[in-house]
């Protein structure tokens, strides 16, 4: 039997632009969506978590002695290389930008070292599991799937903590921590856990850890390169969230699982955001015109 798969990056994608979502996952005409910050930030999340499971598994002292520097540079070099290769022309991103890029993580990286026990610490936690699949059937003919970056469980209360790891140039401003997209992702992330591992709602927390590159450099007060972030979670805005999520479900698919043929209309999105990256306007699929 066909099962569509429904991810978030689907949802948000709809939601900012139903064409770019059409071309993308219905047409199936993307070639690579990816560029220097999505390789950076794969590498980087492979190398924390590969930190956290030598932590955890092993003992911290091993997991400091870890070259996170020559790791990082292992994973943007298999990242680009990968990506790299889907391309039939043209280039992912410059050795310039690499350069730049993994210069940020390693500074990132020597920072969380540093200042581990504000975010990771052995006792009283123990580490569930890294890039935890959710799989979860939505409605006939669709399933959800996603990865929890990082799952801890608090041995105190039993509770679990949902960790999304998130890279940014500056970190997230007020606009991006208000964003309800931005907060959606780890809310449906709660709600699938919860069923999946039947753990009741008020038993998990979540909280995204934002990965800053760039500092202000006349900051009058220092910046951390990792800030905590977490989002309305409880019942109501679950239910509100998943709400909203089912409704693009229901939306976009029909009771068999098929892609309906809607409009799909063109959202450019204020000062035309939603085209600056887009790989259809710059290989000509899209006019880029609401």
């Amino acid at each position: 039997i066909f099962m569509a798969r429904v991810s978030f990056s689907q949802y948000s994608t709809y939601s900012s632009c139903p064409r770019s979502y059409k071309l993308r996952y219905i047409d199936r005409l993307g070639q690579s969506s990816a560029n220097i910050y999505t390789i950076f930030g794969t590498a980087i999340h492979e190398t924390i978590q590969h930190f956290l499971s030598v932590m955890y598994g092993v003992s911290k002292k091993q997991a400091m002695e870890i070259d996170t520097d020559s790791l990082l540079l292992e994973w943007m070099r298999k990242e680009y290389i990968k990506e790299n290769d889907k391309l039939t022309e043209g280039t992912i991103c410059t050795q310039l930008e690499l350069e730049e890029f993994y210069g940020d993580g390693r500074r990132i990286l020597e920072w969380f070292k540093n200042k581990l026990e504000k975010f990771y610490t052995k006792s009283g936690f123990e580490l569930v599991g890294i890039e935890i699949p959710l799989n979860a059937k939505i409605k006939e003919g669709v399933s959800f799937i996603g990865f929890v970056d990082v799952v801890m469980r608090d041995l105190s209360d039993n509770s679990i903590i949902i960790i999304d790891l998130k890279t940014s140039t500056m970190g997230w401003n007020k606009y991006q921590k208000a964003d309800k997209y931005k907060n959606a992702q780890i809310v449906i992330y709660k709600k699938y856990y919860s069923e999946l591992f039947n753990i009741p709602l008020d038993k998990i927390k979540v909280e995204y850890q934002i990965m800053r590159r760039k500092l202000y450099e006349d900051a009058p007060f220092p910046i951390p390169r990792i800030s905590r972030h977490v989002p309305a979670n409880g019942k109501p805005t679950v239910n509100r969230v998943y709400g909203e999520f089912m409704n693009f479900v229901n939306e976009v698919f029909d009771d068999e699982g098929k892609f309906r043929d809607l409009p799909y209309p063109k959202v450019p999105g204020d000062r035309k955001k939603n085209c600056k990256f887009c790989e259809f306007l710059s290989r000509g699929l899209c006019d880029g015109k609401a």
